[in-house]
C-alpha cells in the first residue's frame, strides 16, 4: 500500500476511473452482441422495421465507441478499427447504407 497521501489518493483514483472504463467497455461489447444478432435476424427477415432497429443500433453503436475514444478508455487507432469493421460487415451483407437519410 502507499504511504504518501498522494499516493493513496492516486490509488482510488485509479480504482474509481477503471470502474468506470469497465462500464464504457461492457457498453461496447454488449452493444457490438446486438449488432450482430441484428444482422442475423435482418438477413433471414428483412423488413423495414428490423433495418429501423439495425440503423439505431450503429448509430448508437458509433457514438459510444467515439465517446470512449474520447475519454481515452480505447486508443483512437482501436474504435477507427471497430467502426470500420462495423462498416465493412454491413457492406458485405449487402445491406443498404444506414447513414443514408
Amino acid at each position: 500500500m502507499a504511504n504518501l497521501k498522494s499516493s493513496k489518493k492516486r490509488v482510488i483514483i485509479g480504482i474509481r476511473n477503471a470502474a468506470i472504463n469497465r462500464v464504457y467497455k461492457t457498453t461496447i461489447k454488449n452493444l457490438l452482441k446486438r449488432y450482430r444478432q441484428t444482422t442475423k435476424l435482418y438477413l433471414s427477415d428483412s423488413t423495414s422495421n428490423q433495418f429501423q432497429e439495425l440503423k439505431a443500433l450503429v448509430n448508437t453503436l458509433y457514438s459510444r465507441i467515439d465517446k470512449a475514444a474520447k475519454k481515452n478508455v480505447f486508443h483512437l487507432n482501436k474504435s477507427a478499427r471497430q467502426k470500420s469493421r462495423i462498416l465493412k460487415n454491413l457492406k458485405k451483407l449487402n445491406i443498404p447504407s444506414v447513414f443514408s437519410k
